[in-house]
C-alpha cells in the first residue's frame, strides 16, 4: 500500500517529467524554420548600406586573436587546426548580395572558388544587417542548449581592406581574396 509520501514523490516526478517535456518540445526549432526567419530578415537588404564590404566575392581569413574588448587585438594569432587531417584548410567568408553569408573552409583560393561555383541557397552561414549603426552576422547555431537550432550574433568592423568579425573574446581577420 502506497503511502502519501510516496505519493507526492510520483507526483512531482510526473510534473518534472512533464515540465522537461514541454520545454524540450517548445525550446527546439527545425532548421528550416531558422533558414526562412534569416531570409527574412534579408528581404530588405541593401548592398548600398554596407560600403566597404565586397559582395559575392571570397574573403580568407588571415587569423583569428583574443581581443581586449571589442577588436582590440591581441597579437599573436591563434593557431587552428581541423583534427586530424595533416591537409591545410583556410576558413573563407562571402558576403552574398541578397544579404546572406556563407563561411566554409578549402584547401586554397582556387578550392574555394569551385566551392562557390558549385553551391546551393540552402548553404546559409548567417545574415548580414545593421543594428543601431553596428553591423551584425546573426549566425545560425546548431544544437543549441536547449537542443535544437537557434542563432547568435557577431559584431563586424570594416578597417581598410580588411574585415573584422569579433566573436565573443576572439576576433578573426578577413582580406579579400583577390587581393591575395
Amino acid at each position: 500500500m502506497l503511502n502519501l509520501k510516496s505519493i507526492n514523490i510520483m507526483i512531482k516526478q510526473k510534473i518534472v517529467i512533464v515540465f522537461l517535456a514541454f520545454f524540450s518540445l517548445f525550446s527546439c526549432q527545425s532548421s528550416e524554420r531558422i533558414h526562412n526567419k534569416f531570409l527574412k530578415k534579408a528581404e530588405s537588404f541593401r548592398t548600398t548600406n554596407f560600403p566597404g564590404i565586397y559582395f559575392d566575392k571570397l574573403y580568407i581569413m588571415e587569423g583569428t586573436y583574443i581581443t581586449k574588448g571589442k577588436f582590440n587585438i591581441i597579437p599573436p594569432k591563434l593557431e587552428i587546426s581541423r583534427g586530424s587531417d595533416t591537409k591545410h584548410y583556410d576558413d573563407y567568408l562571402v558576403f552574398n548580395s541578397n544579404g546572406t553569408v556563407e563561411k566554409f573552409y578549402a584547401e586554397n583560393a582556387l578550392k574555394a572558388k569551385q566551392l562557390l561555383v558549385r553551391r546551393t541557397g540552402s548553404a546559409i552561414y548567417g545574415v548580414l544587417y545593421l543594428q543601431r549603426s553596428r553591423l551584425i552576422i546573426e549566425v545560425i547555431q546548431a544544437f543549441k542548449m536547449g537542443g535544437g537550432y537557434g542563432s547568435y550574433k557577431q559584431e563586424v568592423k570594416i578597417e581598410g581592406d580588411k574585415i573584422l568579425v569579433q566573436d565573443g573574446e576572439q576576433c578573426s581577420v578577413y582580406l579579400l581574396g583577390e587581393n591575395l
